[in-house]
């Protein structure tokens, strides 16, 4: 079974139990699995790449300036 299946088992399970431990308890549970399993449906992001310029620039006296 995969993380994406132990995940779904997982939430039905607590969704089960919610007359047991109320809404406030499955919902605080419930979030992060819910966001991994979203995270885990999503498709991969694309790799892109992209060319870029920093400059590095030391003023000489700047802070007696400013």
């Amino acid at each position: 079974m995969n993380e994406q299946e132990q995940l779904e088992h997982a939430i039905a399970a607590l969704e089960a139990q919610r007359s047991l431990l109320g809404d406030s308890v499955v919902d605080a549970a419930l979030a992060s699995m819910r966001q991994r399993l979203a995270i885990l449906r999503s498709p991969p992001l694309a790799e892109q790449r992209k060319t870029v310029t920093i400059l590095f620039a030391d003023l000489v006296d700047f802070t007696a300036m400013s």
